[in-house]
Parts: structure tokens; C-alpha cells; sequence
């Protein structure tokens, strides 16, 4: 398949970045976690004690918010490692320009430019 916007050695450089970043993400939910499920995590959270209860209330929705963010971002990833090869891979979802090769290295799993990126999020 012909790629016209990234070359051979630029995919595999955003490979890497993807897979290194999957590896750190997973890292960083096992040591999060101590290895444990999510209920578990929850239960074991649960059963600290009613003393401080409101606070831990409020670090377990804290805690509960940033494994969501691990868990959607690793679901990115995972999205941008499977379509990698094809011929859209760095094409904008939103105005189909070129994301730039620099863009995809500090963020690999980004579906739009910069611009774009802005106007969606203004939107959220």
C-alpha cells in the first residue's frame, strides 16, 4: 500500500512512541492498582475505614477519574496501532490536512491537527 503523507521510518518511529506509551500506561495502572481489578481496588478502598470517609470519598473519585482517562487513552492507542499502515493514518478527521509527523511523535494517537483539536474542544 502506498503511503503518501508518512514515510516507512516515520511509522514505525509513531509505533514505537504508541508502544512505549501503551507500556508506561499499563505500568503505571498495575502499580496504581496493586494488581487489583477495579472493584477490587474499589472494595479494598471501601474498607479503609469510615473515620476519613469523606476524603477518601473524594480521592476515590479523583482515583476512578484518572484510571478512566489510562483506560480511554490506552483505548486510543490501541486504535492508532491497529490503523498505523493505512493510508489515512495522520490524515485530520475533521478538515483532512496532514497532521504534522512532530504532532503524531508527542501525541500518536491524535485523530485531528491542531486546529481542529481546538475547535473540538471548545465544543466539549
Amino acid at each position: 500500500m502506498q503511503h503518501t503523507h508518512l514515510s516507512t521510518e516515520q511509522r514505525h518511529r509513531i509505533g514505537q512512541a504508541l508502544q512505549a506509551r501503551r507500556l508506561a500506561l499499563q505500568r503505571d495502572l498495575a502499580q496504581h492498582h496493586n494488581g487489583l481489578s477495579r472493584v477490587d481496588h474499589a472494595q479494598e478502598a471501601l474498607a479503609q475505614g469510615s473515620d476519613d470517609f469523606p476524603q477518601n470519598a473524594g480521592e476515590r473519585e479523583v482515583d476512578m477519574a484518572l484510571t478512566d482517562m489510562d483506560v480511554q487513552e490506552l483505548a486510543a492507542i490501541t486504535r492508532a496501532e491497529q490503523h498505523l499502515q493505512d493510508v489515512n493514518f495522520g490524515i485530520c478527521v475533521d478538515c483532512a490536512q496532514t497532521i504534522p509527523f512532530e504532532r503524531l511523535c508527542v501525541e500518536p494517537q491524535s485523530l485531528r491537527c491542531v486546529a481542529c483539536a481546538s475547535n473540538f474542544e471548545r465544543k466539549l
